[in-house]
């Protein structure tokens, strides 16, 4: 059978929905305890899968959990009408007596299991042999059918009519099974329904293999359960969350040189989970391989019982820590373009040679200047404006000071020093939103014996120096660690720790923000665009359900390891 129209291809919509479920519903990333029967049946070729498992894996959970509380508050019922507005103006209007879907369907589908996916294509080769460039990768998407078909083929009929760029769609039978192709100048989409299974690929040979795997009633095949990676990530994952991921790195034979200079292939796996077990809400995963050196796991800085920097960000409503190798960095990146990009080795060089007289030592010297570690902290004006002081670990001060003022030589306008703490005041322009007049905004920056430290307000770095002084009185706590959330949550971390973050929520004024967001909104210029509503975070709303908010991540010599907490 073959027809001449306009048609879109149906699974991208399907990753929206899955995305949308992923924001709309928080829940998470486990994989392995009792794999679901669609993982079960995808091929061991299987890059990284993302499965939604449906509601019915958070049913009840919105008696205790915390999030879903809010997310249930009548409070909040304003940004879901806000939401389903703007999402069904989006979707295509139903002529010909198709009634188009409104958002009590398309959230309806989230009631069923969904699985987008990647997977090694089987054919790449052959069509490179054909001289035909073809992606070594395919997508494909799997969805339970089970009381939704007729939403799905309205969704599908929908898609059709309201596109503008026309396809070739034809039919053939595999094995008894009808296939449409719906072919483009710039490719085809693969559109299956075997038992009560919605299937689409991007390649012929994928989706045939679908519906091999998922017309029959047992789930004997290989698949990407059976890989020694998915088996290594299990216990980092999670034992039942609703929303999946798993990842791994596939065979880099055929890989460019600049992508092996890297040495992806000592990642093995990347897994991540979301539970809404009990109150809180856990995020937790991990990325295995082998973190020995001279791979992408140097990257991330040591795992040690102490930062640095805390003391100079714990105070506030919410801090951020992480160690980061920033000559790592430069190293992969330099050794990635020399030898991903024929002839770049002589631009590098002589980039670097720039670089060297400008900052007066070569980049590698430079950025060895800065000793890994990279904090933040948030706090508010009366305004409701966030104000942020960040925190780098240094060595060599006076060689810090001496790249510092090589980058920011044309916005210094000031420098003074108070004992062995050298300040500099910097200038920049931007045009004020209200007045719409260029002016000038000050920052400000203080390089101490073992810290670089900038801050919309000078203030603030002078704070932030006084709590570093190994001298000063031990103050009570404060900010985050004044909550009593603080030491529990902290405690289920492990001692030595990459990063750490944490929130008090409490201390958040929602209130001011939303406010100062509202006037931001009615000054702009943007008139096209309609503001978001904000009305539904009303005081007290979210501290309401949701506390405090903590988060680590960690390294060994078998990979990286994430774990937070929100509750």
């Amino acid at each position: 059978m073959k027809c001449r129209g306009h048609a879109r291809h149906v699974w991208p919509h399907g990753c929206r929905l899955i995305f949308l479920a992923c924001l709309t519903f928080g829940r998470g990333i486990s994989l392995f305890a009792q794999a679901p029967p669609i993982v079960e049946r995808l091929s061991p070729d299987t890059v990284c899968y993302l499965e939604w498992r449906g509601t019915a894996a958070i049913a009840g959970a919105e008696r205790k959990n915390h999030l879903l509380q809010l997310l249930h508050d009548p409070a909040v019922a304003p940004m879901w009408t806000a939401l389903t507005t703007q999402i069904e103006r989006s979707e295509p209007k139903g002529p010909d007596g198709i009634t188009r879907l409104l958002m009590p369907d398309l959230f309806s589908l989230l009631d069923n299991s969904v699985v987008f996916g990647i997977v090694a294509s089987p054919d790449a080769q052959k069509a490179s042999a054909t001289g035909k460039a073809a992606s070594p990768f395919a997508t494909f998407l799997v969805y339970d059918l089970t009381g939704k078909a007729d939403l799905i083929q309205k969704w599908r009929a929908l898609s059709t009519v309201a596109s503008k760029t026309p396809v070739e769609v034809t039919k053939y039978d595999f094995g008894g099974t009808s296939v449409e192709v719906r072919a483009t100048a710039t490719g085809a989409s693969y559109i299956a329904q075997t038992r009560n299974y919605f299937l689409t690929s991007d390649r012929k040979q994928v989706i045939e293999d679908l519906i091999t795997r998922f017309r029959g009633t047992d789930s004997e095949s290989a698949s990407v359960t059976g890989l020694a990676a998915y088996g290594q990530m299990r216990k980092y994952v999670g034992s039942d969350p609703t929303l999946e991921f798993f990842g791994r790195i596939p065979d880099l034979g055929n890989a460019s040189p600049g992508t092996k200079s890297i040495h992806l292939e000592r990642i093995r796996a990347i897994g991540s989970g979301l539970s809404f077990d009990g109150e809180g809400t856990r995020m937790r995963g991990a990325i295995l391989g082998d973190a020995s050196p001279g791979g992408p796991f140097d990257l991330a800085g040591a795992s040690l019982a102490t930062f640095q920097t805390q003391p100079a960000v714990e105070i506030a409503p919410a801090f951020s820590i992480s160690r980061i190798n920033l000559a790592a960095v430069y190293q992969l990146f330099t050794s990635a373009v020399v030898e991903n990009l024929p002839g770049q080795a002589a631009h590098v060089e002589a980039s670097e040679r720039a670089a060297e007289a400008f900052l007066g030592m070569p980049v590698i010297d430079a950025l060895q200047l800065f000793t890994g570690e990279i904090a933040s902290m948030t706090t508010y004006a009366d305004d409701g404006t966030a104000e942020q002081l960040f925190a780098v670990s240094i060595q060599k001060p006076e060689a810090v000071l001496r790249v510092v003022r090589a980058l920011a030589s044309t916005m210094i306008v000031s420098e003074d020093s108070s004992g062995p703490q050298a300040f500099l005041d910097l200038a920049y322009p931007y045009q004020d939103p209200h007045t719409h007049q260029q002016r000038r905004r000050f920052y400000y920056l203080a390089v101490t014996p073992q810290m670089l430290l900038a801050a919309p307000r000078k203030a603030m770095l002078r704070g932030a120096i006084e709590r570093l002084n190994p001298q000063a009185a031990d103050p009570p706590p404060a900010g985050v660690l004044a909550n009593s959330d603080y030491a529990p949550l902290r405690s289920r971390l492990p001692e030595r720790l990459s990063g750490l973050g944490a929130a008090d929520l409490d201390l958040i004024p929602w209130e001011k923000i939303v406010a100062n967001w509202e006037s931001q909104a009615a000054s702009s210029n943007r008139t096209s665009q309609q503001p978001p509503d904000w009305s539904w975070l009303q005081p007290g709303v979210v501290s309401r359900h949701l506390h405090f908010a903590l988060s680590g991540w960690w390294k060994d010599s078998n990979g990286i390891y994430f774990d937070s907490y929100i509750q």
